[in-house]
Order: C-alpha cells, then sequence, then structure tokens
C-alpha cells in the first residue's frame, strides 16, 4: 500500500471520531513532512513510498532531520502522532510491529511562558485599534477581537471558531462559550465591556452586511471587510499589526503573537488572585500540569500564599519576626 494512501485512510479514521479539523491537520502535518523526509533519505519522493519502506531505520533518520529544526515538544509531538498512524495501521492488519516502540520519544520538558511586559498593554492595543488608519482596519470589530483575547484567553482557533451564539446572558452576567482542544466546551465569564465592544461591532456589520442573519446563532461572530469568515492568518495579521501601531511589537515574545495575549491573560489572573485550578477552567486545559507552569512563571504567588496561611502568621509571632522580615526574640526569651 502507498503510504499517502495509508494516511488518508487514518486522517479519515480521525474524522469519524469527531477530531476537530486543526487537529487532522495537525496530524497531517507531522506525518507528511517526517515522510518527506525519508523519501529525500532514500532519494525518492513521497507519493512513491509503501508501507514496506517505513522500517526502524529509515524513521529514525527521519525525525532525526526533522529534529534538526525543531524543539523538543514538537519532536514529541511527532513521535505521538507516528505512534498513533502505527496503531491505526496494525489495527487494520496492514502492518504487524511498530517501529515507534523502539525509538526513543523526545522530552518535551515545560515550554516557557511567553507573556507581553507591558505597563497597560491591552489600552494601548484598543487605542490602536481605535485610530489604525490601515485599509484593512475595521476599529469596532478590532477592539472586539482584542478585548476577547485579552480577557478570555482565547486560542486563535477558538477565536475564529466563533459564533454570534457564543455571547451569551446580561448586564453583569455575559460570558461566551467556546469549543476547545478535542471539542470541549468551556464558558468563561466576561465583562459588560467586551460585551459592548461586541455590540458595537455587531450594529456596523449589521448596515453593512444586511444579508447577514446576526440573529441566527450559528453565525459567524467576526467577518472581514469582505464580509467572509475571518481566517486564522487575518487574524495573526491584525494582531501583529496592532502590536506595532500600539508601539510595543519588539516586547512580543518570539513565536508568540496571538498565543502571547492568551500567556499574558493567565498571568494577569493570576497576579490578581486566581488559583491554579480556576485558571485551569479558564484556560481549557485538560491537565493541571499545563496550568502549573504559570506558577512556577511566577513563584511570587506561591510565596504570597505561603506567607498569608494561619500557619506563618503563628511561627511569626512565635519567632518574632515581622513583615519585614527581620528576626526578633523568641517569645519563650522573656
Amino acid at each position: 500500500m502507498l503510504l499517502d494512501t495509508a494516511i488518508e485512510q487514518f486522517l479519515d479514521s480521525l474524522r469519524a471520531a469527531k477530531k476537530s479539523d486543526h487537529t487532522v491537520a495537525a496530524y497531517r502535518r507531522d506525518l507528511r513532512l517526517v515522510a518527506d523526509l525519508i523519501a529525500a533519505d532514500m532519494g525518492s519522493h513521497r507519493g512513491e513510498l509503501r508501507l514496506g519502506d517505513l522500517t526502524v531505520g529509515s524513521i529514525r533518520r527521519g525525525l532525526a532531520a526533522r529534529a534538526d529544526r525543531s524543539s523538543p515538544a514538537t519532536m514529541s509531538r511527532t513521535h505521538s502522532t507516528w505512534t498513533a498512524f502505527f496503531g491505526f495501521l496494525r489495527s487494520e492488519g496492514a502492518v504487524v510491529e511498530n517501529p515507534l516502540d523502539v525509538i526513543p520519544r523526545a522530552k518535551a520538558g515545560s515550554q516557557a511562558v511567553r507573556s507581553i511586559q507591558v505597563d497597560g498593554l491591552v489600552g494601548r492595543l484598543l487605542a490602536a485599534a481605535a485610530g489604525s488608519t490601515s485599509r484593512s482596519a475595521w476599529p469596532r470589530r478590532d477592539a472586539a477581537i482584542v478585548a476577547l483575547l485579552a480577557q478570555a484567553g482565547l486560542r486563535l482557533a477558538e477565536l475564529t471558531s466563533l459564533t454570534t451564539g457564543a455571547l451569551t446572558g446580561e448586564p453583569g452576567a455575559w460570558q461566551v462559550t467556546v469549543v476547545g482542544k478535542g471539542r470541549k466546551a468551556r464558558t468563561i465569564p466576561v465583562t459588560d465591556g467586551v460585551a459592548a465592544l461586541i455590540g458595537g461591532y455587531q450594529e456596523e456589520r449589521s448596515e453593512g452586511f444586511p444579508d447577514h442573519r446576526l440573529d441566527d446563532h450559528r453565525t459567524p461572530m467576526f467577518v472581514g471587510r469582505s464580509g467572509k469568515p475571518v481566517t486564522p492568518r487575518q487574524v495573526q495579521y491584525l494582531v501583529e499589526r496592532l502590536y506595532r501601531e500600539a508601539g510595543v511589537r519588539s516586547a512580543v515574545p518570539d513565536g508568540a503573537l496571538v498565543h502571547a495575549l492568551r500567556h499574558t491573560f493567565a498571568m494577569d489572573l493570576l497576579g490578581h488572585g486566581a488559583d491554579i485550578v480556576e485558571l485551569q477552567t479558564l484556560l481549557g486545559h485538560s491537565s493541571l500540569n499545563t496550568t502549573r507552569r504559570y506558577l512556577s512563571a511566577q513563584p511570587d504567588h506561591l510565596r504570597s500564599a505561603v506567607e498569608t496561611s494561619a500557619a506563618s502568621s503563628a511561627i511569626e509571632r512565635f519567632a518574632g519576626v515581622d513583615r519585614d522580615g527581620d528576626p526578633g526574640r523568641l517569645d519563650g526569651d522573656d
């Protein structure tokens, strides 16, 4: 069987299991990139590869070639993709063994939190959206997008998949429901300000596109100047443009645009009293371990929690240590 045919059958099985388009695309990318490298090593093309060409040696060389320009996290994910692919092939009787069983998996480690350290960041981005003269600008829409990203910590795919029915509630109790990874839905509270910005944008949209059914909960929430739903690339371009116009582009971590706002949202919440479980819920993490990295990036939050405990107060009184850290007499030193 040709490798490309097997890959498409595997992707069909993912679609049948109701995996998201984003997930299917990620699997396809990881499989094809390594397959291209395997084919190049063999002096061939991916379209000519057959399942019999996938040996321990050829896959190891393909993974090694990709590792030259990929992070440990990427390689760990790629190994998982190929493991799942061979698991599917074995279930179909197309292969007997999984070569990935004897190829060590890269340790992903913990990805650094890439937040933006700029005072008044959101205000500056909103001001840039309101005053932009770019041809692609739509001030009210752009402000609504920035507000949602900054206050709800949405992933890029979550934002672009929003529909008009995602925002529900009433003044003082607005919320937005998003569908995250694994098609898991979560509801995030948002302020009246976010609801007002979305409402203002929708009013303008109804005037410019009277045929858009904004009362239909299935209608895409954000559209471009053409009236078509915004794409992830358009949102990335929009956010980067606003970073530049707000004068904060140099403060945005490398490799992060929209996701930097998600990290900033998380660090902001943590710094204002949210606990780790609340943060996990708002971010839509399936594992608490994923959320813990924000604590590692903000150790003072843990220190503050320890210092405000009842035990700490009793120990400080007994040891005669004040809040400034100066030791005094022990209570028994009279």
